[in-house]
């Protein structure tokens, strides 16, 4: 059994993601990357260029081309903030 993903149309995640960036929501260096469900294998994908939305998808594995224009799609994202690359160093090596 296939699993479901959320998929929302490319118009609807480039509007969130334009309003995210805009109005300081996410961090600087904050990145996203395109996801979308393969229309012939059904296997979730992860586009490999930041901060970019395409209206086509290929799928490397299997080959196909899907339309996102037509399947919609979804974007995850890598926040950076916190975390031990945040701190300043202390003491000396």
């Amino acid at each position: 059994m296939k699993r479901k993903y959320n998929d929302y149309s490319l118009e609807q995640c480039a509007e969130v993601i334009e309003r995210k960036f805009a109005t300081g929501q996410w961090p600087e260096g904050t990145a996203f990357f395109q996801k979308w469900t393969c229309e012939k294998c059904g296997e979730r994908v992860t586009g490999n260029e930041p901060n970019k939305l395409f209206m086509l998808g290929h799928h490397e594995d299997c080959g196909h081309i899907t339309d996102l224009r037509k399947t919609g799609c979804n974007y995850m994202v890598h926040m950076v903030f916190g975390g031990v690359a945040d701190m300043p160093p202390q003491g000396s090596a």
